[in-house]
């Protein structure tokens, strides 16, 4: 383990990943013009997931369109911006064959988008970080 993280306590290296993908969540969402938005919210509180070197911290996001707007087009246009602003962007498909969109940085942290009637959900995921492994990792974070 990484003597500086060790330092740091589990709450806040929790809450510093939080931090930092909910602003990833919001600069994401910016790439989709503020005229095609009705309504951006965060969920509040994600939890603790697994992955390779650790844990991660997992929320989500929602993007709400104005009745106009094509969500297929609005998260194809998301896609571009993302490339073009140098995110490793993925693109398939759901399971039921709608689009999906997946934002990720360099260190790790992603969302991963897809279309809805009236919009765009995401599920965003930090970096992996390491707890102690006595840390109880259930509930809401």
């Amino acid at each position: 383990m990484n003597t500086n993280e060790d330092a740091v306590s589990p709450e806040k290296r929790i809450s510093e990943a939080k931090s930092r993908t909910q602003q990833l969540e919001l600069r994401i969402a910016k790439f989709i013009p503020d005229r095609d938005v009705r309504e951006i919210n965060q969920l509040p509180k994600g939890s603790l997931q697994s992955c390779d070197s650790g844990d991660m911290w997992a929320g989500g996001i929602t993007i709400s369109l104005r009745a106009d707007v094509r969500p297929t087009a609005a998260l194809g246009e998301l896609r571009q911006k993302a490339e073009t602003a140098g995110f490793e962007v993925d693109q398939s498909k759901t399971f039921n064959g709608t689009e999906r969109v997946t934002v990720s940085e360099k260190n790790g942290a992603s969302v991963l988008l897809d279309v809805t009637t009236h919009g765009i959900e995401g599920g965003s995921f930090s970096e992996c970080f390491s707890l102690p492994d006595d840390f109880y990792r259930g509930g809401e974070y």
